[in-house]
């Protein structure tokens, strides 16, 4: 008998030790490094996952100037919603706003709009976070982030760094995962980021309804059943 999922979430476990330093998210690393002191107005932008949470968070845990928001397909008034950023952010001198990827609400837009027009009264040091174009946004925030300082992060290019980063990805998610069915991974899957991190999911999950451990004899016939999905 298979055992039942639990709905039990744990909490994603950002650690700075545990990020992927690669020549794909470089730019961005410096840059940061340089805003954590001189400040600035940025955009970290992709077009795949890239670490920006993961970085923005670590940093954000390990630096008590730095505030953080990370708003999720926010439904409330926009104004609302800046309010509620405020409370958390105006005691900061820089301010993080990891929006998810994708399509953004537009309530969270004009919110956002909003937030950007308060950091610039309050003299406050801005990066957002944000995975998509600007093309379908209200006019008054796309013209807000084109005039934001944009660095673009990319995914790992080299297997050794694309493994690195998938053992980030379990560290986050509190998984444990062997190099060995990681490079499984590699050699059966399409080197997409984001398909392997969803299979990866996929594996954590069969292994707990299972009841199998995540070892290599074991993960090698599920990883060669997804990847006659993909062909």
């Amino acid at each position: 008998m298979k055992q039942q999922l639990l709905d039990l979430h744990l909490p994603l476990h950002y650690e700075y030790g545990d990020w992927v330093r690669h020549a794909g998210v470089e730019a961005a690393h410096n840059r940061l490094a340089l805003w954590l002191v001189h400040g600035g107005r940025l955009w970290l932008t992709s077009n795949a996952p890239a670490g920006k949470t993961h970085l923005l968070h670590a940093l954000a845990k390990e630096h008590t100037h730095v505030g953080l928001v990370a708003p999720y397909q926010e439904t409330t008034p926009a104004l609302r919603q800046v309010q509620a950023w405020l409370d958390q952010l105006s005691d900061d001198a820089y301010w993080i706003i990891d929006i998810a990827a994708g399509p953004m609400p537009r309530t969270t837009a004009i919110a956002l709009f909003h937030l950007l027009e308060r950091a610039r009264e309050m003299n406050r040091h801005v990066v957002i976070a944000w995975r998509k174009n600007i093309a379908n946004l209200p006019p008054e925030l796309a013209s807000r982030l084109a005039a934001l300082e944009r660095i673009d992060m990319h995914p790992p290019e080299n297997d050794h760094d694309l493994i690195a980063v998938l053992k980030s990805v379990a560290a986050v998610r509190q998984w444990t995962v062997g190099d060995s069915v990681l490079q499984l991974m590699l050699i059966h899957l399409p080197r997409h980021l984001p398909g392997i991190i969803e299979a990866l999911e996929g594996l954590e999950n069969s292994s707990l309804a299972e009841r199998k451990r995540l070892t290599r004899t074991w993960a090698s016939k599920q990883i060669k059943t997804m990847g006659s999905i993909y062909e």
